[in-house]
């Protein structure tokens, strides 16, 4: 399922690598409702935080890995600077 809100990246994190060898990069991003949440980008989306900086306002699509349903695999599909 496919996800999309708004908001401010408050920090960007640096790339790493996991224990498979996938590149991640991490987010800090404030909803528009205050909710902090931590999106990761994988492998070839790191692009996509290439342009991004802490402080901009920012539109997240993102869909939650995994059968939890919870917030703490947030994979971004897409991320663009409003």
């Amino acid at each position: 399922m496919q996800f999309k809100i708004k908001g401010i990246v408050t920090a960007v994190g640096e790339i790493k690598t996991t224990k498979l060898g996938t590149a991640v990069q991490q987010l800090h991003f404030e909803q528009e409702t205050g909710r902090v949440i931590y999106p990761s980008a994988l492998g070839t989306k790191i692009e996509l935080l290439e342009d991004i900086l802490p402080g901009d306002v920012a539109e997240l699509d993102f869909h939650i890995s995994g059968s939890k349903g919870t917030y703490n695999n947030v994979i971004i599909d897409n991320i663009v600077r409003v």
